[in-house]
Parts: C-alpha cells; structure tokens; sequence
C-alpha cells in the first residue's frame, strides 16, 4: 500500500498544489508590465524631496523651536554629500519626538536667492520601517493561510496595480469616474476571485454577486450625491489642491462616487466568497436537500458573518475622518444642523451607502451560488 504522506508529496501533487500560485505569479508579472493608455500628471510646483542621515543633533536657535544640522544626503543628484539644513523642533508640541544624530530624515530642497539650492527637514523618512512591516506581514499572512494566503498577497497587489496604473490616471485624464471606477472595482473583484479561488464555479459565483452589488452601490451614489447636492469639491478642501493640475473635463464630483465605489470593494468580496463557500459546503453535506432549504441555511451563516462586518465600513470612515468628527462635535449649534454639513453628510453617505452594498451581497452572491449549481460538481 502507497504511503498517502508520500502521494500528497510526490512531484504531481506538488506541481497541482503550486500551478495556482504560479499562475497568479505570472498573471502579476504581466499586469505589471502592461502599458497604460493614461498617465498620472505630474505637480511641477512640488518641492523635491531627498533622504538624508543627521551627522549631529539639532543646534537651537532663539527660542529653541527651529535651529540647523549637519546632515549627509543619501540619494538624489547630491548623493553623498553633507549639507546643512533647518530643522524645526516642534518640541513645543506635546508628543514630539525631537530629532537626534543618526536619524533618517527628509529635506526639502530651497532654491536660493543666489541660485543654489538650501536644505530644510521635512520629515522623518519611514520607507525602511514600512518595509520591514510589509515584509512581516506578508510573512506571517502566508505562515497562516498557506498558498492560498500568498494567493490573497499576490491579489492584493494586483488590485493596488489596477487602481494606481489604470483606474485613477483615467478618472484624472477626464473618463467618467463613475464608470472607471466601477470597471476598476469590478476588475478587481474579478482578478482576486480568480486568483484567490481558480476558474471554477465558486469564483463564478462569486464575481456575479460581486457585480450584482457594485451596480447597488453605484447606483445609490449617483441617487443620493443629486438628492442632497453635493458640490463637486464634495467638502473635501483637498480637491482645490489638484485643481492646478488637472484639466477642466475632470469631474471632481465623480470622484467621491469612485472613492464609494472602490472603498466597498473589500469588504464586499470578503461576504461574497464566504457566502459561496457557504453554499458549497452544505450543498456537499446535504446533496438532497433542496435549493431552498441550502439558501435558508446559508443566509443563517451569512447573517452572523454580516452582525460582524457591518460596523467595519462606518467605523473604517469614522477613523478616516476623526478630526472632522471632533470638530463637528465641538462646534455650537444643532447636532442635525451640524452633520447637515457637506463635510460629514458626504461621509455618511459614502458609509452607509457601501454598508448597503456589504448586506445585499449576502443574499446575491447566495442566489448566484445557487444559480450555477456550486456543489453540485
């Protein structure tokens, strides 16, 4: 009798086990590599920015908030040099850390009234700590889950890929962002379903609710942002920043939209793909029984998933917008005349709406799931 240990490790099995993840490798590789038809703008009035190591601890000046440092420059057309730069201290903040020798940080060059170019910290430069974090992370994701965990990594930059290369250089070129956001999410949803779960039945079903729901969100979007008037800043001053760069056919109120759109997108495949799974796995226990008692069944499952998730967007953009939450709570006046603002009534909406769209997943990814017979192979 064949030892099963040495079946499940034979170089078949290995090679079936790993044909996904290798599928999905390429399939990256070759989203990466994909030109784009559009491009993001560039800000020429932006200040450019270089990594530099302090050689000394700030020197106050009068006052003791800003003062100068000797600092070696780490990249740029001065690699390698030292320069002197101002610091600000900001020790008068409560919760400053204030900057030492040895620090990594960020300057600002400042061109000069003789043509030069003088040095001022920005910031302290974090890139190698954020690394070390998504290296841990990625780690421990695939301790955890396995293939199908380097799968959901694998996806996960894929969707990021789509999203920067593709979907915001269209919506800043001019498309409709309604439309290119809801394309992007779509294909999102789809690359990860494929990715995470294969050509198969699932996935399929899956993706149609996925779909089913992206249309919901969309929909209620463009309904509410003309029932409550939003303007197209839609209250978030950040937009007047890039209206220097971007053409006057960019259609700054669309954007919001793409931002509900997109936002809802994880959380929406999350419910999608545990509610197949669901049907799956009670259709294989339960051949017999009929469609309607598996839909039952798993919308009792897919009930308690949602009593979980169904704080996670309206907390997500709670944390997002807190400084605007503490200044609207503070302000005088009404609590409903203050939240009648555009600032926070936008946000409310873009919340409730995709919470919307996180409920009515359940039950369409279910009856897609019912639909093309998962289980049933």
């Amino acid at each position: 009798m064949a030892n099963p240990r040495s079946t499940s490790n034979s170089p078949r099995s290995l090679l079936r086990r790993s044909a996904p993840l290798l599928a999905a490798s390429v399939l990256l590789a070759l989203l990466a590599l994909l030109p784009s038809p559009w491009s993001l703008p560039t800000n020429p009035g932006a200040s450019t920015l270089v990594r530099a190591t302090l050689l000394t601890t700030p020197t106050d000046s009068v006052g003791g908030v800003s003062g100068s440092v000797e600092v070696q420059i780490l990249d740029g057309a001065a690699a390698g040099e030292r320069a002197s730069a101002e610091v600000e201290q900001g020790e008068a903040i409560a919760g400053s850390i204030p900057f030492r020798a040895g620090d990594e940080v960020l300057l600002v060059e400042l061109p000069d009234e003789a043509g030069g170019v003088t040095y001022a910290v920005a910031d302290r430069s974090r890139g190698g700590a954020l690394v070390l974090l998504g290296v841990a992370f990625a780690a421990l994701v695939i301790v955890v889950a396995g293939s199908r965990g380097a799968r959901a990594l694998i996806a996960l930059l894929a969707a990021t890929i789509l999203i920067v290369r593709f979907g915001l250089p269209a919506i800043l070129s001019g498309a409709s962002p309604v439309l290119v956001a809801g394309g992007t999410a779509l294909a999102v949803g789809t690359l990860t379903t494929l990715i995470s779960e294969g050509f198969s039945r699932r996935s399929t079903a899956a993706i149609l609710g996925i779909s089913a729901s992206l249309v919901v969100v969309g929909l209620l979007s463009l309904l509410f942002d003309q029932l409550l008037a939003f303007t197209p800043f839609a209250g978030d001053a950040d937009l007047l920043n890039l209206l220097p760069l971007l053409g006057a056919n960019v259609d700054l109120r669309g954007i919001g939209l793409a931002a509900a759109l997109i936002g809802t997108m994880g959380i929406i495949d999350d419910v999608a793909a545990t509610q197949v799974a669901a049907v799956d796995e009670l259709r294989q226990g339960a051949r017999r029984e009929s469609d309607l008692v598996i839909a039952t069944r798993a919308l009792s499952i897919g009930r308690t998933h949602i009593a979980a998730v169904i704080n996670t967007l309206p907390l997500a953009y709670f944390a997002a917008a807190l400084p605007l939450v503490v200044s609207t709570l503070i302000a005088p006046g009404d609590l409903l005349t203050r939240i009648s603002s555009e600032s926070v009534a936008v946000e409310i909406v873009r919340s409730l709406v995709g919470t919307t769209g996180v409920l009515l997943v359940m039950p369409l990814s279910t009856a897609a799931a019912l639909l093309v017979g998962v289980g049933e192979e």
